[in-house]
């Protein structure tokens, strides 16, 4: 004879918890923000810039220089140098190309 015990406590409900409608909520939101794009064409070189880059711009070019090495591309390397120097990468070892 088998017996089955029902449990009729509900889950704990986490108001920090990521439910999926909130999840989903994110996602949508990601889609319908316009993406940065530039109109500098200078942005999709790969030759050192001839200006400090910001943050913004440094993130940005982190994001489109992703496939490029840091010690190859000049301006994923100064990209790289400007998110070190502002403390948003924190690099357990420098590139050579950078030190």
């Amino acid at each position: 004879m088998a017996i089955t015990i029902m449990s009729f406590h509900h889950p704990h409900h986490d108001p920090d918890r990521l439910s999926v409608e909130r999840i989903r909520e994110r996602i949508n939101n990601e889609h319908n923000t316009p993406v940065l794009a530039t109109t500098d064409p200078s942005a999709w070189s790969h030759l050192a810039p001839d200006h400090e880059l910001g943050l913004t711009e440094a993130h940005r070019t982190m994001q489109q220089h992703r496939r490029c090495v840091v010690g190859e591309c000049a301006r994923k390397g100064a990209a790289f140098r400007a998110l070190v120097d502002a403390g948003r990468i924190k690099p357990t070892r420098m590139p050579p190309a950078l030190q």
